[in-house]
């Protein structure tokens, strides 16, 4: 095991322990049921229900079959997940997260989007897609040159990836298990929500897949 961590680590060179400085959603499961985590995958980080697990308000879950048919379903919050159903293409959008206030008083105040993905249906306004060992990264449906996409890997290590100018980018996976690919994207675009003026969106999306 210690040979297998030690080569992993030496093959996967650029890559630091994952310390996210904010939260992740992210998708684990399969066709019949899956779960909604939380936290920092890498860390093995995944948020409670009494606990920062609330702080997802109302996600909107889609099912999408192969056929491109979407369908809304329900989440149910548990301990330390949202229990979904599964498909093969489960979307999901945190839509309504609350405007915090920053410390600092001259700090732009931001709100918050939270996009998770499952399989290769459908879209998402900020979307990492995966076909063979490509990734595409897009917002709006048009994509994202020059952009890092943050690989996660099995054992908590990661790699930064940089898209070029179609939004795409190449990725090595060595070691069996779910892998997280996550992305941001921030926008200058001020508007309102819940009573409250912000000046910045700030957009996260992952992408889980296995290999």
């Amino acid at each position: 095991m210690k040979f297998t961590l030690t080569f992993f680590a030496a093959a996967m060179s650029g890559m630091l322990s994952l310390n996210a400085a904010a939260h992740m959603l992210w998708l684990e499961g399969d066709a019949t049921a899956g779960k909604l985590y939380f936290g920092e995958y890498g860390d093995n980080l995944r948020e409670t229900s009494p606990g920062k697990l609330d702080n997802i308000v109302t996600p909107m879950i889609t099912i999408v079959d192969t056929a491109g048919t979407e369908k809304s379903v329900t989440a149910s919050r548990g301990g330390n997940y949202y229990a979904i159903p599964g498909g093969p293409t489960v979307l999901v959008q945190a839509l309504k997260q609350p405007i915090r206030t920053p410390q600092d008083k001259l700090a732009p105040v931001q709100r918050s989007f939270l996009y998770a993905r499952q399989g290769k249906e459908g879209s998402l306004p900020l979307d990492i897609q995966q076909k063979a060992n490509k990734l595409r990264l897009s917002f709006m449906g048009k994509p994202l040159a020059k952009a890092e996409i943050v690989l996660i890997a099995p054992n908590g290590w990661e790699k930064p990836l940089h898209t070029d100018e179609n939004g795409e980018t190449n990725f090595p996976l060595l070691e069996p298990g779910l892998y997280i690919a996550e992305a941001k994207h921030k926008e200058n675009h001020p508007g309102e929500f819940e009573g409250k003026a912000y000046s910045i969106e700030n957009h996260t999306v992952t992408l889980s897949f296995s290999k």
